[in-house]
């Protein structure tokens, strides 16, 4: 049991005000990653750098790639056997069309007791809650064992080289646990999807709209994809089942391109055409069993719509002795994970949760995919995702966080690594 005097030193160390000023201040920084408009991650990092700096941590600024950089932020006690990671990310998606806000995306306004604003929610509020917390350990002076590791990390929202980059360098090495924070809306979240991601390449032969047997268009093959597509996720259900936590698999199409470069005319048969699709797995599917199955289905749509053509040109008397193509890349591939519920880190969150809220906690599942999974699958660190806001709210306009509930989440952040340090 933890004392109560312990616990106030390091809840009394935290302050509403500061969170609010610093969420704000991330928020009105654009991070989201657009080289054509010139907005990346780099500010919102450089900020995360100096406000720790200022706070007496360790911190180190680490380029992934230009313009791109990730912050590690140290808070060394005397040795002992936990090393515990707060991870969260600068940046953020692209507000889409501003005009359809109510409040400027970027502008942090407070409403009541809302904060909006891209970001607020997903995840510039969360990051600033677990610096709060690292920072309210810190001031407490209570004499802890072990280490903890702010992880501020670029690309979440992308292919996640931040957390590749972070990992590759040493930093996750000798942990024992991670606090993925992330808007769950105060769910402690101890499974997460898997995400494997796909690119899908047809090549024909370009011609003109008006005299289609002298091309060979890659569209009818892309149609097959995404209808045999809809046949693998269906097995898919039938075979995994519900999840509890995470519900059903899913294979969903998301981008088509003919051409897959330039602009499209509408008198002009593309060359070539890709088709982009989002995989979502449960911790049961295999997915060296998946990518086998969708290289299968590329040979098999290829043969398919070659086929289809022959039938055709055979009845129509033309021959065109074009190959057709059908390739298969696989952009990501990341398992699904599941920590057990009797892990300590996963027993400190609940007992924090249960210490600020005063309520049973619920426990849950990340319905995505966040850098988390790396650490998981590449370190086996055990993870749980939790954090303020809204889980349907994130990337969609008008964002927002209730700041009552991102300020219990600085407290719960700050007492289940206490706790964890602690090794109780």
């Amino acid at each position: 049991m933890i004392p109560l005097k312990t616990q106030r030193a390091v809840l009394e160390c935290l302050r509403f005000e500061e969170l609010v000023d610093l969420t704000a201040r991330l928020v009105r920084i654009n991070s989201v990653w657009d080289p054509e408009a010139g907005s990346s991650e780099e500010e919102a990092a450089r900020l995360v750098a100096r406000w720790a700096g200022d706070q007496g941590f360790e911190v180190t600024l680490e380029e992934v790639v230009p313009g791109r950089p990730n912050v590690v932020v140290r808070l060394r006690f005397s040795d002992g056997p936990r090393k515990l990671i707060f991870e969260g990310h600068t940046d953020v998606v692209t507000p889409g069309d501003p005009s359809q806000w109510r409040y400027d995306p970027f502008g942090a306004r407070v409403v009541g007791r809302r904060m909006y604003g891209r970001g607020t929610n997903d995840t510039k509020g969360n990051l600033a809650a677990m610096l709060l917390a690292m920072a309210a350990l810190k001031r407490s002076g209570i004499s802890l064992k072990g280490e903890v590791i702010g992880a501020v990390l670029c690309d979440e929202e992308g292919l996640m080289i931040g957390v590749q980059d972070f990992i590759r360098r040493g930093h996750a090495d000798g942990v024992t646990g991670a606090i993925i924070c992330e808007p769950q809306d105060g769910i402690i979240c101890c499974a997460q999807k898997g995400a494997l991601r796909a690119r899908y390449r047809v090549k024909g032969k370009m011609g003109h709209g008006a005299m289609p047997l002298t091309a060979l268009n890659p569209l009818p093959a892309l149609a097959r994809l995404i209808h045999e597509l809809r046949r693998l996720e269906w097995e898919a259900v039938e075979a995994a089942g519900r999840d509890p936590w995470l519900g059903w698999p899913s294979f969903t199409p998301t981008v088509v391109r003919a051409p897959s470069r330039g602009p499209g005319q509408l008198n002009v048969i593309p060359s070539e055409g890709e088709l982009l699709v989002d995989i979502r797995t449960l911790p049961d599917q295999s997915h060296p069993s998946i990518a086998a199955r969708l290289q299968e289905l590329a040979a098999e749509v290829c043969a398919a719509t070659v086929e289809d053509y022959q039938q055709s040109d055979n009845h129509m008397g033309v021959s065109r002795p074009y190959p057709l193509e059908v390739s298969l890349e696989i952009l990501t591939d990341r398992p699904a994970t599941r920590t057990d519920l009797n892990d300590p880190l996963v027993q400190c969150v609940d007992w924090a949760t249960r210490r600020i809220t005063g309520k049973e906690p619920v426990y849950g599942g990340v319905p995505g995919a966040t850098d988390g999974t790396y650490l998981w699958s590449w370190k086996g660190i055990p993870i749980v995702t939790i954090g303020a806001g809204d889980r349907d709210i994130p990337h969609q306009v008008d964002e927002w966080v209730d700041l009552d509930q991102l300020m219990d989440t600085a407290r719960i952040y700050a007492l289940s690594a206490l706790a964890y340090l602690l090794g109780e």
